[in-house]
């Protein structure tokens, strides 16, 4: 009992860090606006206007437009201004950190999660990307949560499972282009995972 309780302050201490990261300053840091930020809420302001949220925009060598809709929501809600754009990416930084401690927590153990999800959450790369409004930051999230499902699936063989990561992963192909991987990559695991089974069950 006591060692679950602990898990669970370390695993709220380590949200608490990668919040921190993410959030401290928003308003402020960094100062303006990238040009991928700012056509962004271009695209998103248009989208309010025309109240037609659209899954690809051409525009700015074309994106996809999941995040580009959540952001134009985000406006709606908050106003024209760079925290608008910008605290999705925080939420979204957040969420990842917890995903990846709940997925090495799954596959290995309790102290590889923790380490796992602290260096995620104090990471230069994934704090810079998680404070400023890029759809990119959307792609690791995404793994880590199909991933997370997927090996729940081939833990406890329950269909729910397999459903939620199919679900996740779908909508991967609307967050950034590079998720154009992500089926090789499930099937490099699947092959490693089927190399497995033979050598202990002698297939």
């Amino acid at each position: 009992m006591i060692g679950k309780k602990l898990e669970l302050w370390i695993f709220i201490l380590i949200i608490g860090i990668a919040a921190f990261f993410r959030f401290y300053n928003l308003e402020m840091t960094p100062p303006g606006l990238w040009p991928d930020e700012a056509a962004n809420g271009v695209d998103a302001l248009k989208a309010l206007d025309s109240n037609d949220l659209k899954i690809f925009y051409p525009a700015n060598n074309g994106r996809e437009g999941l995040f580009i809709n959540i952001q134009a929501i985000s406006i709606s809600f908050f106003g024209n201004n760079p925290w608008a754009l910008r605290w999705i990416s925080g939420i979204m930084g957040v969420l990842t950190v917890a995903g990846l401690y709940l997925l090495t927590r799954t596959i290995f153990n309790r102290q590889i999660a923790a380490t796992a999800s602290f260096f995620l959450a104090i990471s230069s790369w994934h704090v810079i990307f998680s404070r400023i409004g890029f759809r990119a930051i959307m792609l690791p999230l995404i793994l880590v949560w199909a991933f997370y499902f997927l090996w729940r699936g081939l833990k406890t063989s329950h269909l729910k499972e397999f459903i939620i990561a199919g679900i996740i992963g779908g909508v991967g192909f609307y967050t950034y282009f590079s998720f154009r991987i992500a089926p090789l990559i499930v099937l490099i695991l699947f092959a490693n995972y089927w190399a497995y089974l033979k050598k202990d069950f002698h297939f």
